[in-house]
């Protein structure tokens, strides 16, 4: 998708692929157990990193669809099948440990910040 005078926002660069590596390093291999979770990642950094700047649907439901004919022909169509068409990780999920008292005075307990995938909106 090439820059126009009305969407001069639309420039990607290296720096923009070294964001989606970063997003998906933030996950840890207690949370990415399979091969579903890791291509909903993908999606899910790429959206955040590319799609997100698109004005319109129509560049939106582009960006989709070469997502995933690139996908479906570099690893074939049954990687895609069982992913969600949508999938969100976020890193608010976990409480902050319950202090005991036997904690050394400059202990930690704040929230870890564990990447995670929501399972549904309805929780």
């Amino acid at each position: 998708m090439l820059p126009t005078p009305a969407k001069f926002h639309y420039i990607f660069t290296l720096r923009d692929l070294s964001r989606i590596w970063q997003g998906i390093l933030t996950v840890t291999s207690e949370v990415c157990r399979s091969t579903d979770i890791m291509v909903a990642l993908f999606q899910h950094e790429c959206t955040c990193v590319s799609a997100d700047r698109f004005v319109d649907q129509k560049d939106k439901d582009w960006f989709e669809n070469t997502l995933h004919k690139t996908a479906s022909e570099d690893h074939g169509q049954e990687l895609l099948q069982s992913v969600p068409k949508e999938s969100y990780f976020v890193v608010f999920f976990r409480d902050a440990p319950e202090a005991t008292g036997d904690e050394p005075d400059d202990a930690d307990l704040e929230a870890p910040k564990i990447f995670e995938p929501v399972p549904s909106f309805e929780q």
